[in-house]
């Protein structure tokens, strides 16, 4: 009950006003004596701490007045009392726990979703809020409809369920009130309570029994504005404090308005602020940077004042399931949700120091061999890595190197390492689906990470941040262990996940010290502090203040029943302007700063109204607009910043050293000094011009200034040939630099056509082989053959389905029917060309060394594979290359077409190495098999062919010998978007061409790109 005390109460604004007001509160409670007893209760530490460091600052300090929040008071009362009655603090997973015995025993009407997370957590979320409702408040929100019953039951049930074991925080002022009655407390004196903006119920009473024990007194904050006061004045009013006359209090207004393009640019602008600031002797720990949202900007405000130099103090980054412990226990718990992905496995293999038999793991190989095994998830780990190992043994007797013999069997040791890593994994993490209680899933985890990562803390000594961390993800562990003490079934893994998850989720220890360094944190925390400077980010509509949708589980209607005690969702909008304007009213100046857009969302964004009410009272009107801000940006008040590098050009403070030599080039400074004596930023300069000039530079691909490095080829394929003429830097990175571009393994729905262009080659040279082999009479391929070809490829068929490379069921049975098909039809027009006096000679004959002589005088040694060579009745050869895509663009192919601009030289190559081969001077033919239609595209090698091109060879060859390497602008084999070679900055392949066409060409290099450019020397000049 409360007691019917009169309470001195004393309005007064935030600021100053505030700490003079409790300041000569202390002073008449002293009355003299500096050492009588003086209790200040506060809303938050930092409050705390500012207070008492303002008032020690004034003349005479003070002496014994303790500040402390309205918590820590109850705790310090009442928490021995309830731990002395077996009662423990309450945590958000035993409400979670609670809360789900309470639905799965009583539902109501939330029986159909009583299941489901979201129910869970918003019921969770409503008890909290009900908690601080009288009895009788919760009887009139229950009896408005029958949903908002049902959610007064169950919070009810959960309420009386944790009773006999566990408190809360009314908890605790219930009890205090209680022992205060009793006569405990002695030791408080008289108690100020100060600048408190809410009151509940269980906090109204401590109140009133403190007023009837203590001399009390209290401070009720306003900001002026009627809106933003009235709920501190009904809280207030509804613990029997009614507001007394006063003075009117003046809203604060901001000192000067900031616009930035974006929120990163917005966060920069405010560093430079706060440096700024700092060189006119303001100290850091009077300076607060705050927002509404912490979505971007908690971690932009501590990434980028830290770039500074600039020490930070308030709301942490990270919470504990962010850091090393928390993070690799989260990873290996949600690997069975995802079946085990190779990339999820390998981001814990990766990100933590796991350890096998006390040994740090290859993770880097195991990456490499993973995915060389073609690993996607689940049971490909067992089966694609033992097949791996098998074929890196297997292989290891054609193998001549000793080093590549080595290698082999390395590789296949350490798939073995990473296939029994990867099964205990899966074993252990098994093991958490059969336990049955919250002890034994917290002895589980556990293991886990004594399994996982073993004492590598204190072997390497991780950080003290991720040492205290640790720590308290496994109190955390300890914690849910007590979870079996409210009984109900026993928990799921998925249960036991999300109750650790909400564990994880709570934020590290605030970060910095107070008073030291820039306060960074919501707008919140500014209510009572006093500062000299402050920037206020993200003032814009939906981001502060915030949109808000209604509670879906109690309507504002519903909690308009509970007479004031729960919050109506319209009216947080009034929380938020009296943050807002607590925190201007701390500062002695304020600065109020506007993002424009976001280019995360790729929108505009207009202005908050309270910016704009500063802003027109800024400037001395009634009233402003956003699209009107930009009108007044000569003024003083207004900082309009158009662009990023237009800030860094602006702006005469800068951050970082890396922002001083960015405003250099912004300011197209390259003398300046920081820029001279930095090779880095000049050679990234030398880069962006030369791009942008009109010449074609090493940049460009013009590598002439290093040629003789790179040399005429000697040896070579004509694939690499080919390369060069389709894309010069597809060459330069994939055979100068070695410049690899590693596919990813994908659960494929069909089989990827370069593996079936693979399979259809590999059945063919196993057949024709088998049959030369055998001495096959080549006359025509009979039944018996067919039979025969169709037993190769149902074991190529059943070694593709094992490797994993075929796809989805249904689409393997479509495309292996299709390829007997073209064995099929391959069978019937092979016996067409032995009726025509073909017969096969050689299959998939290799040549290392095959000379061609160039019309420069420059012989070039070639190698390659080709798949068959016929010989005719007449002796003349006919060399064959299979293909098994479609034929389109090959059909240009002719005696008078031979190379199609250099990107089709094998059947020269090939004829050239056949007739070496097997005959010189025979007469030899080349064309392309495409064994879906059955047709062939080629010509005979004559002298003509030859020359054409020998010719185009010889330019290819001197192209690269001269260093010529630039990103082909139009129609390269793979697409100019998709060619991730030579993509550069993104750009469209219409721009790309516009600018490669403007750029000149020296004429000694024009004449070898012509070969990889459309039209003639003319076009690219």
């Amino acid at each position: 009950m409360k007691e019917d005390v009169p309470i001195d109460a004393t309005t007064t604004s935030y600021g100053c006003a505030a700490v003079d007001l409790l300041g000569a509160q202390a002073d008449e409670i002293q009355d003299g004596d500096r050492l009588a007893q003086v209790t200040v209760v506060v809303p938050s530490n930092y409050v705390a701490v500012a207070a008492r460091r303002a008032l020690a600052a004034r003349p005479g300090g003070i002496a014994n007045v303790t500040f402390l929040t309205l918590r820590r008071l109850a705790e310090r009362l009442g928490a021995p009392a309830l731990a002395a009655a077996g009662r423990r603090p309450m945590s958000a997973p035993v409400i979670a726990a609670a809360m789900r015995a309470v639905l799965n025993e009583a539902p109501g009407v939330f029986a159909p979703v009583a299941e489901h997370p979201a129910t869970e957590d918003a019921l969770v979320s409503a008890h909290r809020e009900l908690r601080t409702v009288p009895d009788t408040a919760l009887d009139a929100v229950a009896a408005c409809a029958a949903r908002a019953s049902d959610v007064v039951r169950i919070h009810r049930t959960v309420r009386d369920r944790l009773a006999g074991s566990w408190y809360d925080e009314e908890d605790l002022l219930a009890t205090v009130a209680a022992a205060l009655r009793c006569g405990a407390g002695a030791d408080l004196g008289p108690v100020i309570v100060h600048l408190l903006p809410d009151l509940t119920s269980g906090e109204s009473e401590l109140l009133q029994v403190l007023a009837a024990r203590n001399h009390l007194k209290v401070n009720i904050p306003l900001t002026g504005e009627a809106d933003a006061d009235a709920p501190v004045l009904a809280a207030y009013a509804r613990a029997g404090i009614t507001e007394p006359e006063t003075e009117t209090i003046e809203p604060p207004c901001a000192t000067e308005i900031l616009s930035a393009t974006d929120p990163d640019d917005e966060v920069r602008a405010a560093v430079r602020l706060v440096t700024q600031w700092t060189h006119e002797g303001v100290r850091l720990g009077r300076i607060a940077v705050l927002y509404g949202n912490a979505d971007p900007y908690t971690r932009l405000v501590h990434q980028q004042l830290t770039a500074a130099g600039i020490p930070v103090n308030g709301t942490p980054v990270r919470a504990l399931g962010d850091m090393l412990l928390g993070r690799t226990l989260r990873a290996l718990l949600a690997l069975p949700d995802r079946d085990f992905r190779r990339q999820d496995v390998l981001g814990v293999l990766t990100n933590a120091p796991l350890l096998d038999r006390d040994e740090h793991i290859p993770s880097r190989a195991w990456e490499r061999l993973s995915r060389k095994a073609g690993v996607v998830s689940g049971d490909d780990w067992p089966k694609r890595l033992a097949l791996f190992v098998e074929q890196q043994r297997a292989g290891v007797e054609g193998e001549e190197s000793e080093l590549r013999i080595e290698q082999r069997h390395r590789d296949a040791d350490r798939a073995e390492a990473l296939a029994m890593i990867v099964d205990g994994l899966r074993q252990q993490l098994a093991l958490g689906e059969q336990a049955q209680s919250w002890a034994a899933l917290t002895g589980w985890a556990h293991g886990l990470i004594d399994t996982y990562l073993g004492d590598d803390r204190r072997r390497v000594r991780w950080p003290e941040e991720e040492q205290e961390a640790a720590h308290r993800v496994e109190e955390a562990l300890d914690a849910l262990a007590g979870l079996d003490a409210l009984g109900g079934p026993p928990p799921t893994l998925e249960i036991f996940r999300r109750a650790l998850d909400s564990e994880l989720d709570t934020e590290l220890r605030r970060v910095g010290r107070s008073g030291e360094a820039v306060l960074v944190g919501h707008v919140s925390i500014a209510s009572g502090l006093v500062l000299d400077r402050l920037v206020m980010l993200g003032m814009a509509e939906s981001r502060f203040p915030p949109r808000r949708l209604e509670d879906s589980l109690l309507s504002d209607a519903e909690r308009e029943a509970a007479g004031g005690h729960l919050r109506l969702r319209a009216h947080r909008i009034h929380d938020d302007h009296r943050h807002l304007l607590a925190a201007i009213a701390a500062a002695d100046e304020a600065v109020l700063c506007w993002p424009r857009g976001d280019l995360r969302r790729s929108t505009d964004q207009p202005a908050s109204r309270w910016l704009l009410s500063d802003a027109a009272r800024l400037a001395g009107i009634p009233d402003i607009r956003t699209g009107d801000l930009v009108h007044h940006a000569d003024e003083s008040w207004c900082d309009h910043i158009t662009s990023y590098a237009g800030g860094l050009a602006q702006t005469p403070v800068h951050t970082s050293d890396q922002e001083l030599r960015l405003a250099a080039v912004a300011r197209a400074a390259p003398e300046h000094p920081v820029l001279l004596g930095d090779n880095r930023i000049s050679t990234a300069l030398e880069v962006v011009r030369a791009r942008r000039s009109e010449y074609f530079t090493r940049f460009d691909g013009n590598l002439a200034n290093v040629a003789a490095e790179i040399g005429r080829p000697e040896h070579t394929s004509a694939t690499r040939l080919q390369t060069w003429a389709t894309c010069p830097r597809s060459y330069f990175f994939g055979y100068l630099l070695g410049v690899e571009h590693p596919e990813e393994p994908e659960r494929r729905y069909e089989i990827d056509p370069l593996e079936r262009g693979t399979l259809v080659h590999q059945i063919l040279e196993d057949f024709v082989r088998e049959a030369l082999g055998e001495g096959h009479t080549f006359d025509a391929w009979s039944a018996a053959d067919r039979a025969r070809l169709h037993q190769i490829a149902e074991t190529h068929f059943n070694n593709a389905e094992q490797a994993g490379l075929t796809g989805r069921e249904l689409f393997w049975r479509r495309d292996r029917t299709r390829i007997v098909d073209e064995l099929d039809r391959f069978i019937d027009t092979d016996n067409e060309r032995f009726a025509a006096g073909f017969r096969p000679v050689k299959a998939e004959l290799r040549f290392d060394d095959v000379g061609a002589a160039l019309p420069s005088g420059h012989v070039l040694h070639l190698r390659g594979s080709i798949d068959r060579i016929d010989r005719h009745g007449d002796g003349s050869l006919e060399v064959l290359d299979y293909k098994s895509g479609g034929s389109g663009k090959y059909k240009k192919l002719s005696k008078e077409e031979p190379h199609d601009k250099g990107r089709r030289l094998q059947l020269y190559v090939y004829g050239l190495a056949a007739r070496t081969a097997l005959a010189e001077g025979t007469s030899v033919s080349a064309y392309y098999w495409f064994l879906k239609d059955g047709k062939r595209h080629g010509y005979s090698i004559t002298p003509e062919v030859e020359q054409k091109v020998a010719s185009a060879i010889d330019q290819i060859v001197e192209g690269i010998a001269a260093g010529v390497f630039p990103a082909h602008p139009s129609e390269p084999v793979y697409g100019w978007v998709d060619c991730w070679h030579c993509t550069p900055d993104g750009l469209s392949d219409a721009h790309v061409r516009r600018e490669w066409e403007r750029k000149r060409l020296d004429p000694a290099l024009a004449d070898y790109v012509a070969l990889c450019e459309p039209g003639t020397r003319d076009d690219v000049q």
